[in-house]
């Protein structure tokens, strides 16, 4: 980033990003405490403008390209430090990366930086000690037809790591899908059915038993185009089986840069964007955030934001079932407007209706509450991969439905435990334990942090448990 002058207490006054630096300004906000700390991060002397971002198998934040197109940077929480991690073999920019089910992180394209073309994929092996090259997992297929030309072609792939090690590319190329086996392997997986380029859409997996990926189609073109209200379901199976394309009922706003995150339940919040792809402005915004309902595949509107999220916008779901989403604006270079209206130095906490007793009450609902866990009984009833959000992709984020039996049931009255064909958590009295069997496949259950939920009859998920799960 830009300092409009020199020194460290200048870092708040920082609104716009430069190429000629070295560094990149950050900042960590206590969840608890409420207190934001500033860091300027200059020891890896990288800017992380525009960057590749992912959690790694122990939770660590990978960070690659950019505006310094070829480096890596690894933020550890629990040293609080950041490491300096090995180049990239392709400079990178606008580029998209994944956890894979070794444990590896992968990444193709990335035009915006580092030169245009020929961005084919590599992987960081599941040390850290080196990227290698996938000369065989070409980027050509997914290519869009983008106004701006192959500078925006590959941009922001929808990248979800799946079984046997191999990458299943959903888009935003509508004419080619493709299946990336992380050993090189490469084939295509069809279409997606008449859909066209959805570059700054975006799509999450709210339901990896099933192999379900919801797609939100944003615009033809990177920028200056008019946005779609298309939405998608992909099913996928066996790695290279075919996968199965549907397409749903529409949302009820068009959206370019929106950000959508899979809750406890598996419905999916879809928040900001814009109605007219065009970086850097809010004259477009669409104000009204959306629930997509796993249960019924429509989609329902939610309360209107009090301040717009387009492009450079990020939402992510924290421990306490409630959506974290900021920033916005973060302008290049000059800001087309004023910089104080376009740049969103700041976040926000949304709270999902099923956290409140009734609708419009405030009244807040029952909640369960996860006692403890061990390695053979607990009381889940989902797990959520801690998410990482940058340029309206969250490869990181996945939802698992668990379904335990109950070791020691517990009823509430004459309510039921079982409703719906799953178990849900009881109330009052003693507690009630469960056991659950997690997926042994590690493609369905990506090593890293997941959010440990369990959910009342009512609908209400608890506070999250952090478990670590490893290969």
């Amino acid at each position: 980033m830009k300092r409009e002058h020199g020194g460290m207490g200048d870092m708040a006054t920082a609104t716009v990003f430069s190429n000629g630096t070295g560094y990149t300004l950050a900042a960590i906000y206590g969840l608890k405490s409420g207190t934001v700390v500033a860091r300027n991060v200059s020891a890896t002397h990288h800017n992380m403008f525009c960057p590749g971002l992912s959690l790694d198998m122990s939770g660590r934040r990978v960070i690659t390209g950019g505006s310094s197109p070829h480096e890596t940077s690894i933020y550890d929480t629990t040293q609080d430090s950041w490491i300096t991690g090995p180049e990239m073999k392709t400079g990178r920019g606008y580029h998209t990366q994944t956890t894979l089910s070794d444990g590896g992180i992968f990444t193709i394209g990335g035009s915006w930086s580092g030169g245009a073309g020929k961005k084919d994929a590599e992987v960081l092996d599941s040390r850290g000690g080196s990227w290698g090259p996938l000369s065989t997992s070409s980027v050509e297929p997914m290519l869009t037809n983008d106004s701006l030309g192959l500078f925006a072609a590959d941009n922001h792939a929808w990248l979800f790591a799946w079984k046997g090690g191999s990458v299943f590319q959903a888009g935003p190329s509508a004419y080619e899908l493709v299946r990336i086996q992380a050993q090189g392997r490469q084939a295509s997986a069809g279409t997606r059915g008449m859909d066209g380029d959805s570059m700054d859409g975006n799509a999450v997996m709210d339901d990896v038993i099933g192999g379900k990926i919801l797609i939100l189609r944003g615009a033809l073109s990177y920028s200056d185009c008019p946005s779609t209200r298309a939405a998608h379901i992909i099913t996928i199976s066996k790695p290279f089986d075919a996968p199965t394309v549907e397409e749903i009922a529409p949302m009820g706003y068009a959206r370019a840069y929106a950000n959508s995150v899979v809750l406890p339940t598996g419905d999916v919040f879809i928040t900001g964007g814009a109605s007219y792809a065009k970086q850097w402005t809010d004259a477009n915004a669409t104000w009204m955030p959306e629930l997509w309902s796993s249960k019924t595949g429509k989609f329902t509107r939610l309360a209107p934001m009090p301040i717009p999220r387009t492009y450079h916008s990020v939402a992510v779901l924290l421990p306490g079932a409630t959506v974290l989403t900021g920033g916005g604006g973060l302008c290049w270079d000059t800001c087309r407007g004023h910089e104080k209206e376009i740049n969103h130095m700041d976040v926000q906490v949304y709270t999902s209706p099923y956290l409140f007793k009734g609708l419009g009450d405030g009244v807040l609902a029952a909640r369960p509450v996860v006692l403890g866990v061990s390695n053979t009984y607990y009381t889940p009833f989902s797990l959520v991969r801690y998410g990482s959000a940058t340029h309206v992709m969250n490869t990181d984020q996945r939802r698992i439905r668990l379904d335990p039996t109950v070791s020691d049931i517990n009823t509430r009255g004459d309510r039921p435990l079982l409703g719906r064909g799953r178990y849900w958590m009881g109330f009052g009295g003693k507690p009630t334990h469960y056991k659950v069997s997690i997926p042994d496949d590690a493609g369905i259950v990506i090593p890293g942090y997941w959010m440990l939920f369990a959910i009342s009859l009512d609908g209400a998920p608890s506070n999250a448990e952090t478990i670590l799960i490893e290969l």
